[in-house]
C-alpha cells in the first residue's frame, strides 16, 4: 500500500508540475503556423503570433529561416503601413517578408493594436509604439536571434512608428524607412478630407491637440534618431510629399547624424517602378552595418 501510495502521490506532483508548465505557456506568445503558396515556402517558416502588450493581445507574425538549428540570425523589426485595416499584414506583405527571411533574417511585425484581430483601439503612433517595443523584447529573447544584431524597415505610417521606437530609446544596426511620416502636421494638411476624418477620428483635430502630433512627428524631436538611417522616397508621392523627408534630412544634417538620402524621380508612395531598386538598397544598408 505504501508502493502505491508513493506513486499515487508522484503523479499528482507529476501532473501539478505540467498543469504550471502549461499555465506559464499559455501567458506567453501563441505560435500558430502560416502556409502560404511563396517561392521561399521550402526556406522560411511563417507563425501568426498572439503576444501581449499593455495588458492586451495583439496580433503579429514571426518569419524565420527554416535552419534554426545552432544558429544566430539577426532580428528585423518591419513596421507596417495605413490605419486600422487598411494596410494590414496580409499575404502579400507576408511574401515580401519572407524574402528578408531567405536572406538570413528573423523577420518579427505588428498588426498593432484594434488591427487584424487584436485587442485594443488603433492610436496611429499613441500607446501602439508598446505593441513593439514589446515584440522586439519578445524577439531578442528567441533562442536563434542574436540580440546584439537589429535592424528597422518601417513603411509610411510604419515610418513614424521606427521614428518612435528610437524616440524610446531602442537602438540598431541601421534603419531603413520609405515613405515614412515625419511630420504629422504637413501629413494632416495635404491629405484629402476623408484621411483627415480618420486622424482627427483616432488622433485628433490637431488645432485642438496639437501635442500629440508634435509627438508623433520626429522633425519636432530629431535628436532622438540615434541609428543610422536610410530614407527612401519618390518625388511623386501623393500620400507623403516628400518635403516631409527633406525636412527630417536638413536637421540630420544639421546635428551630424549618420544618414543617407534617395530620391526616386517619378517615384510614387510605394515606390512600385523601383521595387528592385530600392530592395537592393535596403540590403547593401543592412549589410554594410550588421558587423559581427
Amino acid at each position: 500500500m505504501k508502493k502505491w501510495g508513493f506513486i499515487v502521490l508522484l503523479t499528482i506532483v507529476v501532473l501539478g508540475v505540467t498543469a504550471v508548465f502549461y499555465r506559464a505557456e499559455s501567458g506567453d506568445v501563441n505560435k500558430e503556423k502560416v502556409h502560404l503558396f511563396s517561392p521561399y515556402a521550402s526556406s522560411v517558416d511563417i507563425y501568426q503570433i498572439t503576444y501581449p502588450s499593455d495588458g492586451l493581445q495583439v496580433k503579429g507574425f514571426l518569419l524565420q529561416p527554416k535552419d534554426i538549428v545552432d544558429k544566430k540570425y539577426p532580428l528585423l523589426v518591419y513596421n507596417r503601413g495605413g490605419n486600422r485595416e487598411h494596410g494590414m499584414i496580409r499575404d502579400k506583405t507576408l511574401r515580401y517578408l519572407s524574402s528578408w527571411a531567405d536572406k538570413g533574417y528573423v523577420v518579427v511585425t505588428t498588426q498593432y493594436r484594434g488591427n487584424g484581430g487584436s485587442e485594443g483601439v488603433e492610436t496611429y503612433g499613441g500607446d501602439d509604439i508598446h505593441d513593439v517595443l514589446n515584440l522586439i523584447k519578445w524577439g531578442e529573447q528567441l533562442p536563434y536571434v542574436n540580440p546584439e544584431q537589429k535592424v528597422a524597415f518601417g513603411y509610411s505610417r510604419g515610418g513614424m512608428m521606427t521614428y518612435l521606437t528610437m524616440k524610446n530609446g531602442i537602438s540598431f544596426d541601421a534603419v531603413v524607412v520609405q515613405s515614412g511620416i515625419t511630420d504629422m502636421f504637413q501629413f494632416y494638411d495635404q491629405r484629402g478630407s476623408e484621411m483627415k476624418q480618420v486622424l482627427r477620428d483616432i488622433v485628433g483635430d490637431p488645432k485642438v491637440y496639437p501635442e500629440r502630433y508634435k509627438s508623433r512627428s520626429v522633425v519636432y524631436w530629431s535628436d532622438k534618431v540615434n541609428s543610422p538611417l536610410l530614407i527612401l522616397q519618390g518625388d511623386h508621392d501623393k500620400k507623403v510629399h516628400h518635403t516631409q523627408a527633406e525636412k527630417l534630412v536638413a536637421q540630420l544634417e544639421e546635428q551630424n547624424k549618420e544618414y543617407k538620402y534617395v530620391l526616386y524621380k517619378g517615384g510614387n508612395h510605394p515606390l512600385s517602378n523601383y521595387y528592385n531598386q530600392y530592395n537592393a538598397e535596403i540590403d547593401k544598408w543592412f549589410q554594410r552595418h550588421l558587423v559581427e
